[in-house]
């Protein structure tokens, strides 16, 4: 199985994906950060990897890039070509949100300032590619799994 949790800062993600881990009896577990690349090369040589959960990803890197007005990191096409990486490889991605953000005194400032356009955003992506749209807070965790494994 391959899945990727993603999600706005202090949504519950790396809890959740934890917890996958664990049910789903997932061999690699891989938290992503600002720290590593974000280029089309690094993405797509660890998305290949099989039994693996990611606790963030690509899809992240030009929302955020956006909403805090810096470069992408990520070019569009190479973000595409990942896209379809995702679907031929038949990952199952869990976008996370919540009104009622976790650790939000450990988020940068800027990101918490702004934390409603980046929901929106994850939002929209959810939407478009037909992705999870998951609150770890008041939705049920039996019902996920129902739909990971449907």
């Amino acid at each position: 199985m391959r899945i990727i949790v993603d999600g706005n800062d202090g949504v519950g993600k790396t809890t959740l994906a934890k917890r996958l881990q664990k049910d789903f009896n997932i061999k690699s577990f891989i938290h992503l950060s600002y720290n590593d690349p974000r280029d089309f090369e690094f993405y797509y040589n660890i998305l290949k990897k099989d039994d693996v959960i990611f606790d963030r990803s690509f899809i992240d890197e030009p929302i955020y890039a956006f909403v805090l007005n810096r470069e992408q990191q990520l070019p569009i096409d190479s973000e595409l070509k990942l896209y379809d990486v995702l679907k031929k490889l038949k990952y199952k991605v869990i976008i996370c949100h919540t009104k009622d953000k976790l650790n939000k005194e450990n988020e940068h400032k800027e990101i918490v300032a702004k934390e409603t356009t980046i929901d929106e955003y994850f939002e929209k992506v959810a939407s478009e590619h037909n992705f999870l749209y998951y609150d770890p807070m008041t939705e049920s965790y039996e019902l996920l799994l129902e739909k990971l494994k449907g």
